[in-house]
């Protein structure tokens, strides 16, 4: 039988959920912000990364239910992929302090996907690492900045 693969909406919501746990004031209205840019960040970006079967189905769910049609639709590894967009400039907050929350969030959730084995870490080689390269780079001009 083979396993169910939640939504891209099912993991965020469950990851978030976590991290604002016992949260709040500004900390939790920049996990927050963080959550809003990621979703942003999916749907307008998130297309670039998928088979064009999935554009397919992506396109045929806009067409009835634009509205959060990619993290309604797409899985784990289509968001892994996605989040390399996430910690480019294009998406990074002017803020330096949201900034770092942001690429947190990235590396955290990251992680959450891989350790509930919602994807193979060693199919998605080449994309994780991508993403540790561009939250490293990310941190190091913070630090250069500060």
């Amino acid at each position: 039988m083979r396993q169910l693969r939640p939504h891209i909406d099912e993991i965020l919501s469950t990851f978030f959920q976590g991290q604002l746990e016992g949260k709040s004031g500004l900390r939790r209205r920049r996990i927050e912000s963080a959550q809003d840019r990621l979703r942003a960040c999916l749907e307008s970006d998130g297309e670039r990364v998928l088979i064009d079967s999935d554009c397919t189905l992506l396109a045929a769910e806009r067409e009835f239910h634009p509205t959060d049609a990619f993290v309604r639709t797409m899985h784990a590894d289509d968001l892994i992929c996605a989040l390399n967009s996430f910690v480019s400039d294009k998406w990074m907050p002017a803020d330096h302090v949201d900034r770092r929350v942001q690429l947190r969030i990235a590396d955290a959730l990251a992680g959450f996907i891989v350790g509930r084995r919602l994807v193979d870490a060693q199919d998605m080689m080449c994309f994780l690492l991508e993403l540790r390269s561009g939250i490293d780079t990310s941190l190091r001009a913070l630090k250069q900045l500060a």
